[in-house]
């Protein structure tokens, strides 16, 4: 199953050595097979370093994961040549780091590594090499939600925020039924077609609630329960922070199924100081 995470706080945004790239450069050949230029992706998506940093890999990681759906050019059109979607055995890198953070922990996000441990390990281990794989093992049919942020998947992603407050001493958040909850619902359904902060009209994503003071977003995809989802906010350092951030008190959440969606479940937690 295809999965995805973003997180974002409006008052954290930092950018590292942007101006270092060239947008000349000629573009690289990944592990999984796709030509990719940092610097170019850099240069062209100045949100994109915003969040990530200048890190080839991350960059890399964001393209096929966010970017490519996106639209996003992976290098300068005016380099020319092909651009294969994978290698001959189909390992996606970039899936590989984000749906297993253990292994990520360990080698980061280099392609050739990602690749070495799946060759000696993550085969036998079972470890999907791709979305496509690991959605090819799910048995059907998955029954058709037609409602957003169902109230119950939301009320556990809310107990399951507060059980890691609890960990670390920190107050409970409360549910914002007036705000929150219908700003996330209203950005689980937009991030389905839109995987990103910013909404499909060009706007911020904290244009869909109006709360005053601190606010901060976690968006995810792919996650079929929510204690899946919240495992892979946990094992993510910028999700994380939010779901810690001891200046929140309250919380909307969003949960939005489509079949038809390219990674079917998506995710929202807004947060409220």
């Amino acid at each position: 199953m295809k999965k995805l995470l973003i997180s974002l706080s409006a008052f954290l945004i930092m950018i590292f050595g942007f101006g270092a790239f060239s947008a000349k450069a000629a573009p690289v050949k990944m592990a999984d097979g796709q030509l990719f230029d940092a610097a170019y992706y850099a240069q062209k998506n100045p949100d994109v370093v915003a969040a990530f940093g200048t890190d080839a890999n991350w960059l890399y990681l964001h393209y096929v994961v966010c970017g490519k759906t996106e639209g996003r050019l992976p290098y300068d059109p005016s380099y020319g040549g092909s651009v294969p979607s994978s290698s001959s055995d189909g390992f996606n890198a970039a899936y590989y780091a984000a749906r297993y953070p253990d292994v990520a922990a360990v080698f980061g996000t280099d392609p050739t590594l990602l690749k070495m441990h799946y060759d000696l390990c993550g085969k036998a281990e079972g470890r999907f090499p791709n979305p496509e794989a690991e959605l090819a093992t799910i048995p059907g049919p998955i029954p058709v939600y037609t409602t957003v942020s169902i109230p119950g998947e939301a009320q556990q992603v809310l107990d399951l925020v507060n059980a890691e407050r609890a960990k670390y001493g920190l107050t409970p958040l409360s549910w914002d039924s007036s705000n929150l909850g219908p700003g996330a619902a209203v950005r689980a359904q937009e991030i389905s077609t839109y995987f990103s902060h910013t909404r499909p009209d060009g706007s911020s994503c904290f244009t869909a609630v109006t709360n005053p003071g601190m606010l901060g977003e976690n968006i995810a995809a792919g996650q079929r329960t929510p204690q899946e989802v919240m495992n892979s906010w946990m094992n993510s350092p910028g999700h994380r922070a939010n779901i810690l951030n001891a200046r929140y008190t309250r919380l909307g959440v969003g949960y939005y199924y489509n079949p038809s969606a390219p990674y079917r479940y998506y995710w929202v937690q807004m947060f409220s100081s």
